[in-house]
């Protein structure tokens, strides 16, 4: 059944979405998408692996919506009907349609620190390019587009989420350029739905036409990944197809991904509310968390599930830090100049940069998910980083995070990966970077010849732990070959 663009929005009940317009925008040398692969922290070259990248603007009609007051979390009303938006994706795609391999990420980029970056896709583009995989990035936030505006005044010109607030609108945040004015974030929710519905269509403004995609995800990281949550909370039972059938067929939220508000006005959830975590869905949810955020928002913590209507795994990869590293989705320090944001510091922290490759984690999610929905077998269930009584993380014999996903420089160690740093010095700003960027430790000799008396033992056992981390799923095929390489499993003489 369908409903007015108006009202209260049942559960059970559905709108069908529509397809917005979308208008490609040229690129030269002085005309280009801001967070280009090209032009990232770690440029990636996509036409040597047979993909191209556009860029498109979105345009369409979306609403404002609001909880209803008293009703249960499934109910929400419509604030504002039709408010006219333009938001831009980019997009990375395989040139021959023969190589798709028919599943698009549809990454919300990451606006936390007030610009749009791609961690997700940072993380794990070599996976995505070699499975054959198209991504699209889209900007979701009042504040990645201000940025964007300066970058380029006249490229993103149209770019807009305005909506003149009304005056009894208290908003959580009153920061001007985390929350510019006479904007609106949720405006975003339509906004993802109507992107999700343009790439499935027949328009010819669909610039996966040719592709025909057959499963598409949506995801995202960080403050991009609470916007994941929160539209699958809220709206995907609402918003769909003209068959019905859902727009996206699973979701993938990382790094601490609360919910946001799902408008500015919205009162705050109560802390014991279920819409702080994940609800049942029909369709597959995956949360992935770090060490440095696996234990900030226990109520993300959840059981997994396989009930029908509530598929859901939650993957937890100790010594990785929420910062990355995931330098390919990252702009340039040119490009973050020229958009008037501050680089990020490099000389807060104490310890030696973390440098947990999490990434090969999130490849085998990614394959996982793919196997999944090709009939493979089932989304593995994993053991959650083990804790103490404070909440912290509980640490084996050689200083790690116990428990979770085990990726074979864990079982088969040559430093103390953790989730945080330490300041250099007192600060709020420090101590909430440092937070976040994790270290790494590296073991001295006299620590690897009590572990392993020489190079070549560590290699076999590390080897071993590759083989056995690809067998469980833990890695992918292709990342266990290049791990198991002598030239890719270096490490010091002893």
């Amino acid at each position: 059944m369908l409903i007015a663009a108006a009202g209260v929005v049942h559960a059970g009940e559905a709108r069908l979405v529509a397809t917005p317009r979308a208008t490609v925008l040229p690129v030269s040398a002085t005309n280009r998408p801001f967070l280009a692969a090209a032009r990232s922290e770690q440029p990636v070259e996509l036409a040597a692996a047979g993909y191209a990248e556009s860029e498109l603007l979105v345009s369409g009609v979306a609403n404002v919506y609001d909880w209803t007051a008293g009703a249960s979390s499934t109910q929400l009303q419509v604030r504002a009907a039709d408010v006219p938006y333009t938001t831009r994706i980019l997009l990375r795609r395989p040139t021959d349609p023969r190589k798709f391999s028919g599943l698009v990420v549809v990454e919300l980029l990451d606006a936390g620190d007030l610009y749009d970056r791609a961690p997700l896709w940072g993380l794990s583009w070599q996976q995505f390019l070699r499975h054959g995989d198209a991504w699209v990035g889209v900007t979701v936030s009042p504040a990645a587009m201000a940025a964007l505006r300066r970058f380029d005044a006249v490229r993103y010109g149209p770019l807009s989420f305005n909506w003149r607030r009304p005056g009894d609108c208290h908003a959580a945040t009153t920061d001007p350029r985390a929350n510019p004015p006479d904007t609106e974030s949720g405006l975003a929710f339509d906004t993802v739905a109507q992107v999700g519905a343009l790439l499935r269509s027949a328009s010819k403004e669909n610039p996966l036409l040719d592709l025909n995609p057959r499963t598409v995800i949506a995801a995202g990281y960080g403050l991009a990944g609470a916007y994941v949550t929160t539209y699958a909370n809220a709206l995907h039972a609402a918003l769909r197809l003209g068959d019905a059938t859902p727009i996206y067929d699973g979701y993938l939220a990382a790094a601490g991904a609360q919910p946001v508000p799902i408008s500015q006005c919205a009162a705050p959830l109560p802390p014991d509310d279920p819409r702080r975590g994940v609800l049942p869905r029909d369709v597959p949810f995956v949360t992935v968390t770090t060490e440095s955020d696996f234990n900030l928002a226990p109520a993300l913590r959840r059981a997994d599930s396989d009930a029908p209507g509530d598929i859901f795994r939650l993957y937890e990869i100790p010594g990785a830090a929420h910062n990355g590293p995931f330098p390919a989705g990252l702009p340039a320090a040119a490009d973050l100049q020229i958009a008037g944001v501050a680089s990020p510091a490099a000389d807060l922290c104490a310890d030696p940069p973390g440098d947990f490759p999490a990434g090969l984690a999130f490849d085998a999610v990614w394959q996982q998910y793919a196997d999944w929905f090709a009939g493979g077998r089932p989304l593995p269930s994993l053991p959650r980083i083990e804790t103490l009584a404070d909440g912290g993380p509980r640490h084996d014999e050689n200083g790690n995070a116990s428990g979770g996903w085990r990726l074979p420089q864990l079982e088969v160690p040559l430093a103390v990966f953790a989730g945080r740093s330490t300041p250099h010095e007192p600060g709020e700003r420090a101590a909430r970077v440092c937070a976040l960027a994790g270290s790494s430790k590296p073991f001295d000799r006299a620590k690897l010849k009590s572990l392993y008396r020489n190079r070549a033992e560590y290699l076999r056992r590390f080897r071993a732990a590759v083989g056995r981390a690809v067998e469980q799923g833990l890695l992918t095929a292709a990342d266990g070959e290049a791990l198991a390489n002598p030239k890719e499993a270096a490490a010091p003489a002893f």
